[in-house]
């Protein structure tokens, strides 16, 4: 059985981007969002064994990726949601740049997103450490993704992103399934 650490992105204290014309912050909607893939999970049967999921809450950026290696995952997921100008749309998943495994990964979440959501196929996009996401995504010791499904501060890709949650949520649990076979 592989572990999976699945990191809500942000803190109550620092929620992340908004939506302000549905009051949701990344951190509300991602909170719920991992809640619901645990749920969904945990409530299935899978020939292979499964996976078993971790929940992780940040306490410090800096120290996130070393509350994640203490778990000893075989890989991690870190869920976010873009923002830039409330016009910009798409989805999108990071990598760090010289991890192959967490590119593999990063195309399955990638792929299985941008099919349910059917937002503009941002792509994914191997990062530095110096890049948004950069720190954790190297300092991890197991393959990590960063997940932008959709931009929260754009009304229309939120919508979109409501009205296939559940669809969503199958997805992400399918491509949980492929990253394990990855790692």
């Amino acid at each position: 059985m592989k572990k999976c650490a699945l990191v809500v992105g942000h803190k109550p204290e620092s929620p992340g981007a908004c939506n302000e014309t549905h009051g949701i912050c990344e951190f509300e909607l991602n909170n719920e969002l991992v809640d619901l893939i645990m749920s969904r999970l945990s409530s299935s049967v899978e020939p292979d064994g499964g996976i078993e999921l971790v929940k992780v809450l940040r306490n410090t950026y800096r120290g996130l990726p070393s509350d994640i290696n203490e778990l000893n995952p075989d890989f991690v997921v870190s869920f976010h949601c873009n923002a830039f100008n409330k016009r910009a749309s798409g989805t999108e998943t990071l990598f760090y740049r010289s991890s192959m495994k967490g590119k593999k990964i990063a195309e399955r979440f990638q792929e299985n997103m941008t099919h349910i959501l059917e937002l503009p196929d941002r792509g994914i996009k191997g990062i530095s450490v110096e890049d948004r996401g950069g720190h954790l995504l190297k300092y991890t010791n197991a393959p990590c993704v960063l997940v932008e499904p959709f931009f929260i501060d754009n009304d229309n890709d939120y919508r979109k992103y409501i009205a296939n949650k559940l669809m969503f949520v199958q997805a992400i649990h399918r491509s949980l399934f492929e990253a394990a076979d990855v790692v």
